[in-house]
């Protein structure tokens, strides 16, 4: 299962940004957040400007995010600086549930659940107890590109009308659905290799004709850091 790019090929060139949110207190203090919905941090306000003044001029016609308050916030942010239309909430950007890790440090985890942290080890998210499976994430993902790419065809208004160039499709999301994001487009179907997540890491995928190129993997902007 993996996303259908083919209502684009007769347009021009869409350039889809996937961007994780800013660094937020739950991050600060190391907490797995999953659904928990923590706060920006002023540390991820700052992620947040810089990026935004990086996105401004890229065509940015469209921008959904998480419901999440550090992923809304983070879009919030980046719109008024880059001068892009307001984010809308879409609902499959959301985290993934983290089950019974969500609300511990990766130590605290790993010395109340020592069983489970070995299978989380081996089969990541998938050997957690109550943590939504891989299956479900990748219909999700799914789901997410479907209307993302949907967003991306409206400006046609018939064959062979191509959008204002460059046109571009933001999605505001977080780490655990954000490899699925990655992952669908590539056919992968499970957590292992990881890619890296850093906060406000933007993934850059170009559409073009019949062609999809990765552009950016976890690319940050001057001025941001902060690695997972």
């Amino acid at each position: 299962m993996i996303p259908d790019f083919s209502p684009l090929a007769g347009l021009g060139k869409i350039d889809f940004y996937l961007l994780r949110h800013g660094k937020s207190e739950g991050n600060h203090s190391d907490i797995i957040q999953g659904r928990l919905d923590y706060a920006l941090s002023d540390t991820g306000r700052e992620q947040a400007r810089l990026t935004g003044r990086w996105m401004g001029g890229r065509g940015i016609r469209f921008v959904r995010c998480t419901p999440l308050s550090r992923g809304a916030e983070t879009a919030r942010i980046v719109c008024a600086e880059a001068g892009t239309p307001e984010p809308e909430i879409l609902g499959d950007l959301i985290e993934l549930d983290t089950g019974v890790f969500t609300g511990l440090t990766l130590e605290e985890a790993k010395a109340r659940h020592p069983d489970e942290w070995q299978v989380f080890l081996r089969k990541s998210w998938d050997g957690v107890r109550d943590a939504e499976p891989s299956a479900r994430l990748r219909e999700r993902a799914v789901s997410a590109w479907t209307a993302l790419i949907s967003l991306a065809g409206k400006p046609a208004a018939g064959p062979g009308v191509n959008p204002p160039s460059p046109f571009g499709v933001l999605a505001v999301a977080h780490a655990g659905i954000l490899q699925w994001l990655i992952k669908t487009v590539s056919g992968g179907d499970c957590w292992f290799p990881l890619y890296p997540m850093g906060h406000c890491g933007i993934y850059h995928l170009s559409v073009e004709g019949k062609i999809i190129r990765w552009e950016n993997l976890n690319f940050q902007v001057p001025g941001v850091s902060g690695k997972r």
